[in-house]
């Protein structure tokens, strides 16, 4: 296939941005085309010189392509922004949703949005339908779609200004065009509302739950940019589903007309197939055939990453307040990862989506996905997944992450390794265990792991931990630090440094210039005060920072570095607020940080909700690679809030 550029030296990121067009002038074509169609078929019909079996499909032919022009205008993508033609993508947007019936142009805009935001989460995509196999299932689904739009709507997005803005014009449209039906139905027109209007939007309906998001999103657990959706190339099909068998395409760039998906498809073909894309053959060919690629839910990265739906395939209770969950992975494949690592786990819980972060407890060896979670105080995750999740469920897992990893990169020499852990911090201490003892057959190291918690039966893994220290007597010292410990089991009290010290010898070892002690790296993990106090005795006993390694979760609020700037937030309705921003945050974050609502939707520049403009200041400039905003509308004074880093004090307005 030819390309302009070799792979090298093509910028995948933001060769999408050369076919967005000014003025999309193959859509409002389109609707001009679509227009006449209606008139043309509904003055026919009317003349007595079309039957009602021929205008009825043409119809559904047309309200589908309105479909399209709704659509587009929901994206943004038929005229850019800051044009003078800019409302007349809105009025295109309304009109075109007339076919639809009950399907309000603002209304459908803002849940869309939320589809491509949050594409294949079973909580908050508006389009999502438990994977079904069996026709009638699929079916049954169709006339689900405008119920599951309005729950998701009513349940999930109920509390968000962008739905909340389209209240009063989705009542407007709704009231006229029921009085209108009603109207034209007493006025002796019903059966022309039947076959040219009811029918054609059922149809259509059909059409649309087919093609935007059963088949190109089944069986709907991937939602890696590259995987969440699937392509079927075929310049039959580009003409016939207006573009829609391109669907990857429009997901990964919703900013392009859809006359073009097949163009940018054929120049980002490399990067697709080097990020294990779906694309699938309609007819015979070297890729998979249709609705089969394996790599709607396989993981990314030749298995060095996930982010998808994966079921609970078993939980195990470790104590009267702690689970370890095992997740099931695509079959045949296992997650590439590190002792130590953790991954995400999120759910919708208490009204917003909830993720956490879970250490994997397992070795990387054993092919298995498992965390270990105690209940926390008010913990509304930990609590939901001590107390009712159920194996069979799904969970949205990513990762893994983490720098806290065993080996160490930086000293492969290690002899001899402390493992310090506090309540539920065992879960990668455990990993790293286990995987350094089954290195531990070439390599002398000794191994000591010193675990505090409150009693006994607190002990997660106490059952694995004793097996391991019987297996491995002569390598493996484990001594448990308990505060509660009437039967004056192993060490009575607190981790402090004075316990330390007693149970580790080697740090008053002084000899040599802490020569015996410079081969020796120290794990901790655990609660932040127990934490710094290991580490404050560690640091008083010369222990070099660079052999101490710290477990430490990502925050999800950014701590501002270096200066302040004001930046100066004018939303609409004249609502006003000042905001303290350093450059290394951004301006979504920090107005979540202080309850200002602001619409967004992905928060990572993909779906182009938050867009804002930039009255004064500057702000740096958003990589190409986000397919939110363009390059154009960026010179022309427009920002993403998800991406808005201030460089300066600035003046930022709703458009």
């Amino acid at each position: 296939m030819p390309h302009s550029k070799s792979t090298e030296q093509t910028d995948y990121a933001s060769v999408w941005q050369e076919s967005v067009p000014g003025v999309a002038w193959g859509t409002i074509a389109l609707a001009i085309g679509i227009a006449l169609g209606y008139w043309l078929i509904i003055s026919s019909v009317l003349q007595g010189q079309l039957s009602y079996f021929i205008a009825t499909p043409l119809c559904a032919i047309f309200t589908y392509a309105s479909f399209t022009v709704m659509h587009e205008a929901g994206h943004g993508s038929i005229v850019k922004m800051g044009s003078s033609l800019k409302p007349l993508e809105s009025c295109l947007g309304w009109l075109s949703s007339i076919p639809m019936i009950l399907g309000p142009y603002q209304y459908f805009t803002f849940l869309h949005a939320q589809h491509h935001a949050f594409t294949n989460d079973p909580d908050r995509d508006p389009d999502y339908f438990p994977p079904q196999t069996r026709w009638y299932q699929v079916i049954a689904n169709i006339f689900l779609l405008p119920g599951q739009y309005a729950k998701t709507a009513a349940t999930k997005f109920r509390h968000h200004k962008g739905l909340q803005d389209s209240y009063f014009s989705s009542a407007v449209y709704t009231v006229l065009m029921i009085g209108s039906l009603v109207g034209l139905t007493i006025a002796g027109y019903g059966t022309q509302v039947l076959y040219l209007a009811i029918v054609p939007a059922l149809i259509n309906s059909t059409f649309i739950y087919l093609f935007f998001d059963y088949i190109p999103h089944h069986p709907h657990k991937s939602r890696d940019r590259y995987k969440d959706t699937r392509i079927f190339p075929s310049k039959l099909l580009n003409l016939l589903l207006l573009g829609q068998n391109y669907h990857l395409i429009h997901h990964m760039f919703p900013r392009l007309p859809w006359y073009k998906y097949q163009e940018v498809y054929e120049k980002i073909l490399p990067d697709l197939d080097k990020n294990g894309a779906p694309i699938e053959d309609i007819s015979n060919g070297l890729r998979p055939k249709f609705m089969s690629s394996p790599n709607t839910s396989n993981l990314s990265h030749g298995g060095k990453s996930v982010n998808m739906l994966l079921k609970v395939a078993n939980i195990t209770r470790l104590t009267r307040d702690a689970v370890k969950v095992s997740f099931a992975l695509p079959k045949g494949e296992r997650l590439d990862y590190k002792a130590g690592q953790y991954i995400t786990v999120s759910k919708w819980l208490g009204n917003e989506q909830q993720t956490r972060c879970y250490s994997l407890c397992a070795t990387p060896n054993k092919g298995v996905l498992e965390v270990g979670v105690r209940h926390t105080p008010n913990g509304l995750v930990s609590g939901f997944i001590n107390q009712d999740l159920k194996v069979g469920d799904e969970l949205i897992v990513k990762g893994p992450f983490g720098d806290f990893v065993y080996p160490c990169v930086s000293h492969l020499q290690t002899k001899n390794l402390v493992l310090i852990a506090g309540g539920s911090g065992i879960t990668p201490v455990l990993s790293i265990l286990e995987t350094a003892l089954a290195e531990n057959t070439l390599n002398k190291k000794h191994i000591h792991l010193l675990y505090a918690c409150r009693n006994l039966p607190s002990i997660m893994f106490y059952d694995t931990i004793q097996s391991l220290a019987a297996a491995h007597k002569a390598k493996l010292t484990v001594d448990y630090i308990l505060e509660d410990n009437p039967h004056n089991i192993d060490v009575t009290g607190r981790l402090d440094q004075a316990t330390l010290e007693s149970l580790l010898p080697l740090l008053t070892d002084k000899t040599d210039n802490y020569s015996a002690k410079s081969t020796t790296e120290f794990y901790i993990c655990g609660p932040e005060g127990m934490k710094n106090s290991v580490v404050s005795s560690l640091e008083v006993n010369n222990v070099p920072p660079s052999h101490i390694h710290i477990e430490e979760f990502i925050t999800t609020f950014t701590k501002p570095i270096g200066e302040l700037h004001t930046l100066n937030l004018a939303l609409l309705g004249g609502v006003q607020h000042q905001l303290n921003v350093a450059s290394n945050q951004n301006l979504l974050e920090v107005a979540k940080a202080n309850k200002i609502s602001l619409p967004h939707g992905c928060s990572n520049g993909t779906c182009g909700s938050c867009k804002l403009r930039v009255k004064h200041g500057k702000v740096k400039t958003i990589p190409n690679s986000k397919p939110g905003i363009t390059a154009q509308e960026q010179a022309n004074g427009y920002t993403l809030a998800c991406q808005c880093y201030p460089l300066t004090d600035a003046t930022v307005t709703s458009i």
